[in-house]
C-alpha cells in the first residue's frame, strides 16, 4: 500500500521550483510501516507526510481489515527527530511491549501492536526535504500548518496546468473552497466557476443535469437544456461528492472527460466542450472500486493530480487563524477579535465537522454574542445523559482512555437529543448540528453499538 495523500503522477515527484519564493522546505524523518502479525500480514505503507492514520475507518492512510481495530486506531504525525504516536482512544489500545501507551515518540525501529495486528515500524536513518508553501494562504483558503502548507504547494504547481484533480477529505474540511481557488490560480479564472453536488441530484435526473437534453426525450423535457457541462465552458466544472455518482453513469463521464465531448439526452450529434475537471469525494475511492461500487477507469482518470485535504483535528494550528478570519467577514470589521475564553473554548474542541461547523461556531458568536459552551457548540440542551456515571472516578483511568470515554458519551448524548428534535430525519439533523451530512453519518456509524453491523 503506498501513501495516497500525494499522486502518483509526474506533478507530486517534482520538487520545489528552484528560486521559487512561493516554495519553502521542512525536513522529515519519514518511516515505512510492515504489518508482520495479523489478518493483513505483508501490508506495506510509507509514512512521508506529517500526518498519518491507521485504521479500518474509509480515510486511514494504512487502511487495516483486523476488526479489533479501530476506525481511526494510531495517530502518526512526522517530524525531523522521527514520529510521535498518539492512540485516539481506541478500545483494544495501542502497546510496545507490554506497555499501553497513548502517547508516545520514537527514533528508531519499534514493533507495535493494535488488536490483533502487529506492526514493524521502520524509521529512515536520513531526514528527508519536503516542499511546502511559504504562504499560509492558497487563494481564499487559510492554512499555516504544515498539513495545509503541504496541499497548498502541490496545489501551487497544479492550478496552472490542465490537469484534472481529485480532493479526498471529509465533510467540511474546505475542498469546494480549494477548488475555486485552484479556478482562480488558473488561466482559466475568467471563464465560469461551476459546482454541482453528484449526491444531491436525484438519480434520474443525472445525465441530463450534467450533459443537457432537448425537448421531448423524456417526461417533463418541456424544452432544451445546455446541462452543467455546457454552462462551464471554457471554464471549471467542479464534480463535488463525486463518489456518489451512479454507478451507470460513471463510463458516460468518463466518456465525456476522454472524448471532449457531450451528448445530450435525447439528441445523436455529439457537442464538443471545453471544460477542466476538479472533482471531490468524502469517501476512500480506492476501497469503493475493490467493492465494485466505483469504476477504476474513472478513478484514474480524475486522480491525475490526488491530494487528501486533512481535517481540522490534524491541523490544530489553524483553527485560530480560520476562526478570525471568519470573524472579520462574519462583522465587517477587520479589526474584531475572539475573546481569549472563545478561543480557549474553540482549541479545546472536536470540531467533527471540520471547518465547515467553525465558520457555524463563529457566526453565531458574531450575530448572538453567545458566551456559552452549549449555544456556541449548538450542544442540544434537551440531552440529559450523565458523563460521568454514578460512582464512576476516571482519574484511575489514563488520561486520553477517560477523556474517549466522555467524548463517546457527549456524542451519544448530543446525537439522540438532536435526532429526537429533527424527528429521526438525518438530513434536518445534520443541518440543526451544523455538521456535513457525510459527518454525521459517520459519527451514528461510530456510536453503533459493538457487533452491530
Amino acid at each position: 500500500m503506498t501513501d495516497e495523500r500525494f499522486p502518483a503522477g509526474p506533478v507530486s515527484h517534482q520538487g520545489p521550483t528552484v528560486g521559487d519564493p512561493r516554495i519553502a522546505e521542512i525536513a522529515i524523518r519519514a518511516a515505512r510501516l510492515e504489518v508482520t502479525e495479523g489478518p493483513d500480514l505483508g501490508l506495506v505503507a510509507r509514512v512521508a507526510s506529517p500526518v498519518f492514520v491507521i485504521g479500518t475507518g474509509e480515510l486511514a492512510d494504512m487502511r487495516l481489515t483486523d476488526p479489533t481495530v479501530s476506525r481511526e486506531h494510531l495517530r502518526l504525525h512526522v517530524s525531523d527527530t522521527g514520529l510521535m504516536l498518539r492512540d485516539e482512544g481506541s478500545r483494544n489500545g495501542t502497546w510496545i511491549g507490554g506497555l499501553r501507551i497513548h502517547h508516545a515518540g520514537i527514533a528508531s525501529d519499534v514493533r507495535i501492536k493494535l488488536g490483533s495486528t502487529a506492526i514493524t515500524i521502520t524509521v529512515d536513518a536520513e531526514v528527508s526535504s519536503v516542499p511546502v508553501s511559504a504562504s499560509g494562504r492558497f487563494g481564499e483558503a487559510i492554512g499555516g500548518s504544515t498539513a495545509m502548507r503541504l496541499v497548498f504547494a502541490l496545489l501551487q504547481r497544479a492550478a496552472p496546468t490542465e490537469l484534472t484533480i481529485l480532493l479526498e477529505g471529509e465533510s467540511g474540511v474546505g475542498k469546494e473552497v480549494l477548488a475555486r481557488s485552484i479556478h482562480t490560480q488558473s488561466s482559466r479564472v475568467n471563464g465560469p466557476f461551476v459546482a454541482v453536488d453528484c449526491g444531491a441530484i436525484p438519480a434520474h435526473l443525472v445525465e441530463s443535469e450534467l450533459f443537457g437534453h432537448v425537448r421531448g426525450s423524456f417526461t417533463g423535457a418541456t424544452s432544451d437544456r445546455g446541462g452543467l457541462f455546457a454552462e462551464a465552458d471554457g471554464g471549471t466544472l467542479f464534480l463535488d461528492e463525486i463518489g456518489e455518482l451512479p454507478l451507470d453513469m460513471q463510463p458516460k463521464l468518463l466518456r465525456v472527460i476522454e472524448q471532449r465531448e457531450v451528448r445530450r439526452v435525447g439528441e445523436n450529434r455529439p457537442r464538443p466542450i471545453n471544460v477542466r475537471i476538479l472533482a471531490a469525494t468524502n469517501r476512500q475511492l480506492t476501497g469503493a472500486v475493490a467493492r465494485g461500487e466505483f469504476r477504476e477507469d474513472l478513478l484514474y482518470r480524475l486522480s491525475v493530480v490526488r491530494v487528501n485535504v486533512p481535517p481540522l483535528r490534524d491541523r490544530r494550528e489553524d483553527i485560530l487563524s480560520l476562526a478570525r478570519a471568519f470573524l472579520v467577514t462574519a462583522t465587517s470589521d477587520k479589526n474584531a477579535q475572539l475573546p481569549p475564553d472563545i478561543e480557549g473554548m474553540l482549541l479545546a474542541y472536536a470540531w467533527p465537522g471540520n471547518v465547515r461547523e467553525l465558520r457555524n461556531c463563529v457566526q453565531r458568536f458574531a450575530a448572538l454574542g453567545a458566551r456559552d459552551r452549549a449555544t456556541l457548540l449548538a450542544t442540544s440542551d434537551s440531552t440529559t445523559s450523565p458523563l460521568i456515571e454514578d460512582g464512576e472516578d476516571l482519574s484511575e483511568l489514563p488520561y486520553h482512555e477517560a477523556r474517549q470515554r466522555i467524548v463517546e458519551r457527549f456524542e451519544r448524548s448530543y446525537v439522540e437529543g438532536v435526532l429526537e428534535k429533527c424527528e429521526g430525519v438525518v438530513v434536518k439533523a445534520a443541518e440543526h448540528a451544523g455538521i456535513g451530512r457525510a459527518s454525521f453519518y459517520r459519527m451514528l456509524e461510530r456510536l453503533k453499538p459493538r457487533g452491530d453491523k
